[in-house]
């Protein structure tokens, strides 16, 4: 099926190189990066160069190349090669240059067991521990630098301080309750570090099981290090759009809750939600549908089919879609709560998507009138729509404007020093303006007045060749080029949704885990017309 798998730098040097099929030659790294490099933006994730097709994504300024002869689906690839990197960030703890170059063995042993002469067979972190005995070693803290929300965790928090090392390490760190120690399989003091034949392997893979279990309920035989722990991650993205007059024209959140377990033995779990919540599931909604064309409420039966909507005094908040991951086969049970046995490593739990939404974290205003010939004054105003208690970590405003402007003057209303306006000419996306805001707490206010001097008039001329025909009207086609209004943000400990993780709890057991919870809210697309 695939014939080569290889990792390169933004520079084209070779990180890693597996061959499968010795069908294809080695030189095939130095044809895909030249022409990558030569194709620019106008490269394509997938592309045909001498009968050779070459599939790839790009993560952390490396590439990840699947190359092959055949004739394969390329959504198998990318997702064969997201899995595959996936993989690597569970063992080594952090997806950059520097972990694979220092885990090179480690890696090398992951893809021999990823796939069978091209062909894929465990693209699993959990099926992999059973065969994969090397031991992986960790990056300084100082020289992780990694974009992901788990990740940045413990950077952007700004209710729990913790070691940044928690938050980033391997799947198995070479605790006495892994599964996977630093001398190949351990977890049981009766166990040989080293093993001979096929039948202690499995004997020993057995006990490491066992006695990471009796670890996680039993406290006092296990590690005091922490590092039996759970990160959750509720990310919700916002997509809104402001018509000129004002108004919300369109209003929708896509979230997920993201979780990184270490969790010794893998325990079930529970997870409570906010229960005014009601989740559209295929069940619910072929059941809904069903109690509409009999007129009768209710219904009984378990899992998402239990579902029901919140009672008349309460809140109700609709989620037009949610899917779960594997591990959460039985989706919803009732109020909210999810059943799941979390692999280790980093997975999606739930993602949801809510199309009504009549919240927005900001309210954009805008004002754009023609006063003096070869002028434009914009005035737009931003105001947040939070608790005073909220911070968001940045605010980045775009504003386009003519491709004929000569000169920009501009003046703040509030905060001067802690915002940043910028004018930038001919961009990939024309002329810009650039408005960034450090720090606009909850309830406050600011304002952004431009002078936008262009070349030519910004009123209508009359013909003087024929006054049978109509104006000329510049102006409005000037007036066109203003806009639309583009935010980019991120707020911290903030959901917009006002969904809430209520409690995460072992079943069958008293013992809580230790769990970092996090809330984030990113823009999508935040879009804001003016008044042309």
């Amino acid at each position: 099926m695939f014939s080569q798998f290889f990792i390169l730098n933004n520079k084209g040097e070779t990180i890693i190189f597996k061959d499968y099929r010795f069908d294809i030659s080695k030189d095939s790294t130095d044809i895909f990066f030249k022409h990558v490099q030569s194709m620019k933006s106008e490269i394509t994730p997938a592309f045909n160069i001498d009968g050779i097709n070459y599939l790839f994504i790009k993560k952390r300024e490396m590439y990840f190349v699947f190359t092959t002869r055949l004739l394969v689906s390329p959504s198998l690839g990318f997702e064969l090669l997201n899995r595959a990197s996936k993989i690597i960030q569970d063992y080594t703890a952090s997806l950059t240059e520097e972990a694979i170059r220092l885990n090179f063995i480690l890696i090398y042993e992951l893809l021999d067991e990823l796939m069978d002469y091209g062909v894929p067979q465990s693209t699993g972190t959990e099926t992999l521990k059973a065969f994969v005995f090397t031991p992986p070693k960790q990056v300084k803290s100082k020289q992780i630098e990694s974009d992901s929300i788990i990740d940045n965790f413990l950077k952007a928090t700004n209710k729990i301080s913790v070691p940044p090392k928690q938050g980033v390490k391997p799947i198995h760190s070479g605790s006495r309750s892994s599964c996977i120690g630093s001398g190949g399989l351990s977890s049981s003091s009766t166990a040989t570090t080293t093993t001979t034949t096929v039948s202690k392997v499995v004997t020993n893979i057995v006990d490491s099981i066992s006695g990471a279990a009796s670890n996680l309920h039993n406290p006092t035989n296990g590690d005091a290090d922490g590092d039996n722990e759970i990160y959750i991650d509720l990310c919700e993205r916002l997509t809104v759009l402001y018509s000129s007059n004002g108004t919300i024209l369109r209003n929708e959140i896509t979230g997920k809750i993201q979780m990184k377990s270490y969790l010794r033995g893998n325990p079930a779990l529970s997870l409570g939600l906010s229960p005014e919540f009601t989740f559209k599931t295929i069940a619910n909604r072929e059941e809904s549908n069903e109690n509409e064309n009999n007129n009768s409420g209710g219904g009984g039966g378990g899992g998402i089919n239990n579902l029901s909507p919140p009672s008349s005094n309460t809140t109700s908040f609709i989620v037009d879609d949610c899917s779960f991951h594997e591990c959460a086969g039985s989706g919803f049970q009732q109020n909210n709560v999810i059943n799941f046995k979390p692999p280790q490593g980093d997975f999606t739990l739930l993602k949801y998507r809510i199309s009504n939404n009549n919240y927005t974290p900001f309210l954009v205003k805008t004002n754009l009138e023609s006063t003096v010939r070869n002028r434009f004054d914009l005035v737009v105003t931003i105001r947040s729509n939070f608790s005073n208690k909220v911070v968001p970590n940045f605010i980045f405003v775009s504003i386009p404007v003519p491709k004929s402007t000569k000169s920009l003057t501009h003046s703040l209303d509030y905060g001067s020093q802690n915002q940043k306006v910028e004018y930038k000419q001919s961009t990939q996306a024309g002329n810009l303006v650039f408005w960034s805001i450090k720090k606009l707490r909850g309830g406050m206010e600011t304002i952004l007045r431009i002078q936008i001097h262009v070349d030519g008039a910004t009123s209508s001329i009359p013909n003087s060749s024929n006054q049978n025909q109509p104006q000329i009207d510049i102006g409005s086609t000037l007036r066109k080029e203003i806009g639309p209004i583009g935010l980019e943000f991120s707020i911290p400990q903030f959901s917009c949704s006002t969904l809430q993780i209520k409690f995460l709890k072992m079943l069958g057991s008293n013992i809580s885990p230790i769990r970092w919870i996090r809330y984030i809210t990113d823009s999508k697309s935040f879009v804001s017309r003016i008044n042309n």
